[in-house]
């Protein structure tokens, strides 16, 4: 058996590779990743902790040392070379994880890089002190030794695996009902435990429906102990044998050792091969259940000639790993593990406090002028839905609403956490503006096409190129600025507010004067009759005159354009006559009649 020497040091090389060297496999593809490095240097990059329950997969790098320099051992004489170093075993790795690394044995002189992968599923949590067996080659000689390095599994949380709930959220409050996504399936083994957050909890597999009655956060914390995988041997470490082989010539003089395992019946039932020159302390795997009672297991010697005892012990499921089991010479520990897999999950209840509604202002009803816009406005400046009556507005999301078509409307505000409040209705009606006041000229005097058409109580307002004419306020204006302008007549109802507006473009002539007659209009007005209205092909018109006197007739189109013309003598009275007007087009029109007291205009709609 070789002599050990402790290069503990260079055991960090191998403290991640699995419980037996050559047991584990199946992680392929680790990657070597380094930071800047000294060229003969010990590191090893730290191994991620992992959680129970969830899948594991990590690389690890290290760097080897070539000489025993960087060992710093008191013990070692530094300038030496390692000319190779061996991954002998390693135990107690977390239960359910496989590792792969890119070599097995290294040779510092060409080689010092190397890496690790580790992937599964972690059975159990716990902080776990990995032992590592190594032996390095330097010189003539090999030194052993191991250490232990922790590795750390965190508790399952989950809130998918644990536990799913339905109606978790809402506004109020709610009702929620709980789905165990760990049934027992009538097997023994489960327990539970249930804290919903709100006062009560539960030791049911499947609970009933909860009632979460007033807005806040409720924490539900669910526990599931499975206790059904029993316990199982994992390893066997020899710490101290008390034999040896005597014939044999040192270093070869260790013992070749192997161990026997019998259960309570007094059976063999686990038998390991012999390692040749066994290193102390020594490893075996095992990986068996154990049942209940008392079980054997003697650790021999493998000879040239047969095998010698080296000790026996009795041991039972219950054994902890820190305990030692002493027969004379022989000092044994067991890792022996019985996972109880707890899977605690969390989840939160959500219950939102309900805003209050958006108020709208102005509010209850509204009127406003036909063409104006009304702005609706809410006192929340975000997450907003405009309604009319129980039609949504699409893209109207703004605080402000401009509207110009009656209705009612209202607003629905969004919380940022979902939960919904609608305002009060407010009605919208808009009221019809008068009749736009269209008018015609006649040299410089603009008339009014049709006095009639104003509404009972107006007023009236002219404007030149969009300014206001002070004192223009008739029915008819007389140009008097030189020059093509538009000219603007604004008639306002004085019951409603409302105007409506009529632009010609007019040019002045200033070679012929202008008198308004606007005082004999009414009177003219109120004697000419036009019907029917709409008309086809005929048109009747009846004045009623205060004289004979000639009058003039010309039916003018929408533009302003006389489309028809004739001069009519009429006697004093009642005087009517039929116009032909079959050959127009449909349309609007505007029959004027102009007399020696100024002009009268009707508008007519000529129909097919």
């Amino acid at each position: 058996m070789s002599k050990n020497l402790y290069l503990t040091a260079t055991l960090l090389f191998s403290l991640f590779f699995g419980s037996v060297a050559t047991a584990q496999s199946g992680c392929p593809g680790c990657v070597v990743n380094l930071p800047q490095l000294p060229e003969d240097t010990i590191y090893l990059s730290s191994a991620p902790d992992g959680e129970a329950g969830v899948y594991y997969d990590g690389n690890i790098s290290f760097r080897m040392p070539k000489t025993t320099t960087p060992v710093n051992d008191p013990g070692t004489p530094a300038d030496l070379n390692i000319n190779k170093i061996t991954i002998v075993s390693v135990v107690n790795v977390p239960p359910g994880l496989q590792w792969q690394p890119n070599k097995f044995e290294f040779d510092p002189q060409n080689e010092t890089d190397g890496c690790v992968k580790f992937c599964g599923t972690p059975l159990q949590p716990g902080l776990y002190e990995v032992q590592v067996f190594v032996t390095a080659e330097v010189s003539i000689f090999n030194q052993s030794t191991s250490f232990s390095f922790p590795i750390y599994i965190a508790p399952a949380t989950s809130s998918t695996d644990g536990f799913s709930m339905q109606n978790s959220a809402g506004c109020g409050g709610v009702e929620v009902s709980f789905q165990n996504n760990v049934p027992s399936g009538g097997n023994t083994g489960y327990s539970y435990f249930w804290d919903f957050g709100n006062g009560t909890s539960s030791s049911s597999e499947n609970p009933g429906v909860q009632t979460y009655n007033s807005p806040g956060i409720y924490e539900v914390n669910y526990v599931a102990n499975i206790d059904t995988f029993g316990f199982q041997l994992n390893t066997v470490q020899v710490l101290a044998a008390g034999c040896s082989d005597p014939i044999s010539i040192p270093p070869n003089d260790a013992p070749d050792l192997y161990i026997k395992i019998k259960n309570p019946a007094g059976s063999v039932i686990f038998e390991t091969s012999p390692i040749d020159n066994s290193p102390i302390p020594a490893a075996f795997n095992a990986n068996m259940f154990l049942m209940e009672g008392d079980y054997k297991l003697e650790v021999r010697d493998d000879d040239l000639i047969g095998s010698q005892g080296c000790g026996e012990v009795t041991f039972n499921r219950f054994v902890l790993p820190t305990d030692t089991l002493v027969s004379g010479d022989l000092e044994i520990k067991l890792n022996i593990i019985h996972p109880i897999s707890t899977i605690p999950s969390t989840d939160t209840v959500f219950v939102y406090e309900i805003p209050a509604p958006p108020v709208i202002m102005p509010f209850g009803q509204v009127e406003a002028c036909a063409g104006d816009e009304v702005e609706l406005m809410s006192d929340y400046l975000e997450n907003l839905q405009w309604y009319q009556d129980t039609t949504l507005l699409l893209n109207e999301n703004a605080p402000s609403l401009f509207v110009t078509v009656p209705g009612s409307y209202k607003v629905e505000y969004t919380s940022p956490e979902g939960c919904k409040s609608i305002s009060g209705l407010v009605s919208v009606d808009f009221i019809p503006a008068p009749l736009a006041p269209s008018f015609h000229t006649e040299g410089n005097l603009l008339v009014i096409n049709n006095t009639a058409s104003l509404p009972a109580e107006f007023s009236l307002q002219w404007y030149v190129d969009g300014v206001l004419i002070p004192g223009a306020t008739d029915v008819e204006y007389c140009m008097d600025t030189p020059g093509t302008l538009i000219y603007t007549l604004m008639v306002t109802d004085e019951a409603t507010g409302c105007s409506n507006e009529f632009s010609l473009g007019a040019t002045y002539n200033p070679n012929i004067g202008c008198t308004s007659s606007a005082g004999d209009m009414a009177a003219l007005e109120h004697s000419l009759r036009v019907f029917p209205n709409p008309f086809q092909e005929f048109l009747t018109f009846e004045y009623d005159s205060p004289m004979s006197q000639g009058i003039g007739l010309a039916l003018l189109d929408a533009t302003g354009k006389a489309v028809w013309e004739k001069r009519l003598e009429v006697p004093a009275g009642t005087y009517g006559e039929r116009l032909a007007l079959d050959g127009l087009p449909t349309g609007i029109y505007f029959l004027k009649v102009k007399t020696k007291d100024g002009a009268a205009v009707r508008k007519v709609l000529k129909n097919r």
